[in-house]
C-alpha cells in the first residue's frame, strides 16, 4: 500500500495502528499483514522501537523504506518500557482512532474496522485494544504481562545528563557536520534527541549512520510526513532525560568544549537559569567570520538586568547558543504558528531571566550557520526583525509591568527608537544584497517607528539613493558598504550593574 494516509476524512476516519515493544520474532510477519490487508485503507503506523537487540530495528528500517508516508518511526536509546512507549505513540498518532499492537499480538484488520464502525455510531463504545485516540481508556491497554525485558547498563559517569534536541528538515548538507560535533565533545555524558521532519534529502540515511555508531547515545524519530517544526520539537522534547538541555539547530556546529563549559557554569551557579554562549557565523561554505561577544567577559548576571538587556537587544541569534536547567523551564514554553517559531524561545528565554540569574561565556563555542535557506534569511524578507520585536518587546513590557520590573517597562520607548534604527540598518543591508524591494519596506518602517530618523545621515543617503541615477547609486551603495556596524556587531559591552566574572 503507497497511499498516503488522509487526517480528515469523515467517512474513512485515519486510524492508528500503535507498535512497541514487538518481539522480534515476529515483527516482521505482524507489519506484513498490516500491510498486505484491504479491510483498513486508511491508516498509519506508529512504531517505537526500545533499544532493541533481537533484529526489531533493522525489520523496522526495512519497513519504513517500503512505506515512508505511512510509518512514523522512533527508535529509544534506552529502554522505557511498555507504559512509556504507549503514550509517546499517542502523542505523535494523527489518528481518530488507534489500535495496539505489542508483544506477539497478531493484527485482526477485520476486527479493527468493525469496532472502529461501531464506536463512531455508539461514542460511548469500547472494545479490548481499539478506541478513540482522545479516549483515557487507551492508556490501560497495554499487557498486564509484557515480556520480559534486559535491564539496560547504568551511566558510569557521575557528572550530569545532557539533552542535545537535534530536530532536522532538508538540511542533509549540513547534518554530517552538525552530528559530527556533537559526537567529538570533551564532555562524555549526553544524548541526542533527533527527530527528522520527513526530509526528502539524504538526512535520514545520515541520522541511521550516527545511530548506527552510537546506538546508546541517540533517541531516532521520523515522522511519516512533515508535520511542521512545533511537532518535530515535541518528538524531541519529550524523550530528553537530562538534567540540561540544548535545541540544537541542525545547520549549527558545536566547538568541542560547548558542552562541559556550559554544564561547568551551570553546575556551579545553581541560581542560574540558563547559561548563553557566544557564536562565530558560518555560511553555506563552511567560511567562518568572527564577531565581537555581546559582553567583554563571561559572567553571571542578574536575571531582572538581563531581563532589561533583552528589552534592547538580542544577546543570542541562534537558539543554540543557549543551554537550559530543565526544571525551570515547565510553563514557560511559547509554540504554535509564526510568531513563535521566530520568536517563541525570545519569550521562554525573557521569562526565565525574570526569575531566574544567567550566564554568559564570551568564548564563540558555537558556529551558528547562516545561508539563504536558514529561518534567519526567510525571516529577514518578512521583516521579523523589526515586526516581530516591536510586538515582541510590548510583551516583554507587560509581563514586566505584572512583576514590577521597573527597569524593564521603563525601557520600552527606547527600545522602539533602536528597532527604528536597526531597520535602518536592514534596509542597508537588503540594498547591498541588491534586493531593493525589501530594502525600501525596511526604509519606510524605520521612519513609521521614529520620524526622527529624517535627520540621520545613514537615512539621508538611503532617501537619496531611490531618485538617483544609476552612477550615484553605485556611490552611496559603495559609501553604505563602507559604514561601520551595519551587519555584524563590533564593539562589546561592559556586563550589567550586578554581573559577577566567571
Amino acid at each position: 500500500m503507497n497511499t498516503e494516509p488522509t487526517l480528515n476524512d469523515t467517512g474513512n476516519p485515519l486510524i492508528s495502528i500503535l507498535v512497541y515493544n514487538y518481539d522480534g520474532k515476529y515483527l516482521r510477519q505482524c507489519l506484513e499483514s498490516i500491510f498486505q490487508q484491504d479491510d483498513l485503507t486508511n491508516f498509519e503506523v506508529i512504531l517505537i522501537d526500545d533499544a532493541s537487540k533481537d533484529g526489531s530495528w533493522e525489520t523496522a528500517l526495512e519497513f519504513v523504506d517500503r512505506h515512508p508516508n505511512i510509518i512514523t518511526i522512533h527508535r529509544n536509546r534506552i529502554i522505557l518500557g511498555h507504559s512509556g512507549n504507549l503514550r509517546n505513540c499517542l502523542v505523535m498518532a494523527k489518528g481518530e482512532f488507534c489500535t495496539v499492537l505489542t508483544n506477539d499480538m497478531a493484527f485482526l484488520p477485520g476486527y479493527v474496522k468493525s469496532c472502529v464502525k461501531h464506536i463512531r455510531a455508539d461514542p460511548f463504545a469500547r472494545f479490548g485494544l481499539v478506541c478513540r485516540a482522545d479516549d483515557p481508556y487507551i492508556l490501560t491497554l497495554s499487557p498486564a504481562v509484557p515480556l520480559p525485558l534486559p535491564i539496560p547498563f547504568p551511566s558510569i559517569s557521575k557528572s550530569p545528563l545532557v539533552s542535545i534536541l537535534c530536530y532536522n528538515y532538508n538540511y542533509g548538507r549540513y547534518l554530517r557536520q552538525c552530528l559530527e560535533s556533537i559526537f567529538t565533545q570533551t564532555y562524555e555524558n549526553f544524548e541526542l534527541c533527533f527527530s527528522d521532519n520527513a526530509s526528502t534529502d539524504e538526512s535520514w540515511e545520515i541520522a541511521l549512520e550516527f545511530a548506527k555508531k552510537y546506538p546508546e547515545k541517540m533517541h531516532l524519530t521520523r515522522n511519516r510526513k512533515n508535520f511542521g517544526p512545533d511537532a518535530n520539537f515535541a518528538n524531541c522534547y519529550r524523550t530528553m532525560r537530562g538534567k540540561y538541555f540544548v535545541n540544537f539547530c541542525s545547520d549549527d556546529v558545536l566547538a568541542p568544549e560547548y558542552i562541559e563549559r556550559c554544564v561547568n557554569a551551570l553546575e556551579t551557579h545553581t541560581n542560574a537559569g540558563m547559561v548563553i554562549a557566544n557564536r562565530a557565523i558560518i555560511d553555506e561554505d563552511g567560511k567562518r567570520t568572527d564577531e565581537a561577544p555581546f559582553y567583554n567577559q563571561s559572567c553571571i548576571i542578574p536575571g531582572e538586568e538581563q531581563a532589561a538587556v533583552y528589552m534592547m537587544a538580542g544577546i543570542n541569534p541562534s537558539v543554540s547558543q543557549i543551554m537550559y536547567r530543565r526544571d525551570v523551564v515547565h510553563g514557560r514554553t511559547n509554540t504554535g504558528a509564526l510568531g513563535a517559531r521566530y520568536y517563541g524561545t525570545r519569550i521562554f528565554d525573557f521569562n526565565i531571566s525574570t526569575d531566574f540569574d544567567v550566564a554568559y561565556i564570551k568564548e564563540p563555542l558555537l558556529l551558528h550557520r547562516i545561508h539563504s535557506q536558514s529561518d534567519t534569511s526567510q525571516a529577514d524578507a518578512n521583516l521579523m526583525p523589526i515586526v516581530g520585536l516591536y510586538v515582541l518587546n510590548h510583551q516583554f513590557a507587560d509581563i514586566a509591568s505584572v512583576r514590577n520590573l521597573t527597569k524593564v517597562t521603563g525601557r520600552l520607548p527606547q527600545s522602539i527608537d533602536k528597532l527604528a534604527n536597526l531597520a535602518v540598518r536592514y534596509s542597508v543591508r537588503s540594498l547591498l544584497a541588491k534586493d531593493e524591494r525589501t530594502s525600501r519596506r525596511y526604509y519606510h518602517l524605520a521612519m513609521a517607528m521614529n520620524p526622527g530618523l529624517a535627520d540621520e545621515p545613514t537615512w539621508q543617503k538611503l532617501q537619496q539613493y531611490w531618485t538617483a541615477d544609476p552612477r550615484l547609486k553605485l556611490q552611496i551603495l559603495a559609501e553604505l558598504e563602507s559604514s561601520d556596524n551595519l551587519a555584524a556587531r563590533t564593539v562589546s559591552y561592559d556586563p550589567p550593574a550586578g554581573s559577577t566574572p566567571i
